[in-house]
């Protein structure tokens, strides 16, 4: 009897082998090098030494025939040269950059390559991902050139990094995890379903030491940015526009409020205890006329009190405005902590706020808008 190689795989595999065949040509290797940097004052020694230019790799996927590749801001970031490898060709191309958003972790580069290198990948509807089903991340973690890896969609979650003191994680507010083994180098690849769809771009892990970066090895929890929220951009990107922090806020439905932080020493002890507020939460300062915010029956602050800070400057505080303490029941600690349910929301959708007034709390629903 003749032996079928078809045969003697298994189903998951011949899925996962088929998927590498058919969309392995999207992937690219992206190598980016960087001006040396002049440090300390050298002194004496300085004409005698060379500074050395600082280089580094990722990786990439084809969206078009036109040159288009999708990767990682923190790929290309501060790159004076870059330049794109395919997979099985040796040549380096060279790219530049056609438009970046720096908050969403997304840049847009252009390679000048053969139209017949180009294979774009197909990019799926990531709002329907499920936990529990299949991942494979394609990409060149360490430098070594297109490595397959697989695993399933373990969680989609509130993205870990949306209160950091950068706060640029609230800009993401939902990632998905993988277990599928993601390494410095896998920056701006695709991660894709079991028919070979991009559903996200891989972008940061979870380091052994515990904390969120890129720079320690794979733990087996791996992140990738939904890629709907870089569908949401991509006629931006093309456009060559910087996305910047103030236009995606702008952009995003809001509820029409100015806030102040309860928690973060806004608010002497002495005044929260007068006035009887919880020790954490945001109180509306202000809300805006005809605004979400006022149409759900939301309230400002009346009183005020008088506060000199450490500069000596003097400000002045509400006291007895609404103060939000959750937002779809996500305790709100910070403005980043609200932000992020607030970028969740698709347009008409609503959250639901607790909300302490007058000593007693409430539930108010609101549907946020973008306000012009």
């Amino acid at each position: 009897q003749t032996f079928d190689q078809n045969r003697a795989f298994l189903e998951n595999e011949r899925n996962t082998i088929d998927i590498v065949q058919r969309t392995g040509d999207g992937v690219v290797f992206v190598a980016v090098r960087s001006a040396p940097q002049m440090g300390r004052d050298l002194g004496f020694f300085a004409p005698f030494l060379q500074p050395q230019p600082q280089e580094g790799t990722g990786s990439g996927f084809v969206l078009d025939q036109e040159g288009l590749i999708l990767t990682n801001y923190h790929v290309i970031e501060g790159a004076d040269q870059i330049t794109v490898r395919f997979h099985n060709d040796p040549r380096s191309y060279p790219a530049r950059v056609i438009g970046r958003a720096e908050p969403l972790d997304m840049a847009l580069i252009r390679v000048q390559a053969p139209r017949e290198k180009l294979k774009p990948m197909r990019l799926a509807d990531s709002d329907q991902v499920r936990v529990g089903q299949k991942a494979i991340a394609m990409g060149n973690p360490f430098g070594l050139e297109f490595t397959v890896t697989e695993g399933i969609v373990s969680a989609i979650r509130r993205n870990p990094n949306d209160g950091s003191a950068s706060g640029k994680g609230a800009f993401v507010p939902t990632v998905i995890q993988t277990d599928a083994a993601i390494n410095p180098g896998n920056s701006g690849g695709p991660l894709l379903n079991s028919r070979g769809e991009v559903i996200g771009i891989n972008t940061f892990i979870y380091s052994t030491t515990g904390a969120f970066g890129g720079q320690a090895q794979s733990a087996g929890i791996g992140f990738a940015i939904p890629i709907n929220l870089a569908k949401q951009y991509l006629a931006d990107l093309k456009a060559g526009k910087d996305i910047t922090a103030e236009e995606i806020i702008r952009s995003r439905p809001r509820l029409g409020v100015t806030l102040s932080v309860l928690s973060m020493g806004e608010y002497p002890e002495n005044i929260r205890r007068q006035n009887r507020l919880p020790e954490s939460g945001l109180m509306i300062q202000q809300v805006e006329r005809g605004g979400p915010a006022e149409r759900a029956g939301l309230r400002a602050a009346t009183r005020t009190v008088q506060l000199q800070l450490r500069t000596g400057q003097m400000i002045e505080l509400g006291i007895n405005g609404d103060i939000l303490l959750e937002a779809d029941g996500n305790p709100i600690n910070n403005i980043n902590d609200l932000r992020a349910v607030l970028l969740s929301k698709k347009q008409g959708e609503a959250v639901n706020l607790k909300v302490w007034r007058d000593g007693q709390t409430r539930e108010v629903r609101v549907v946020p808008q973008v306000i012009r």
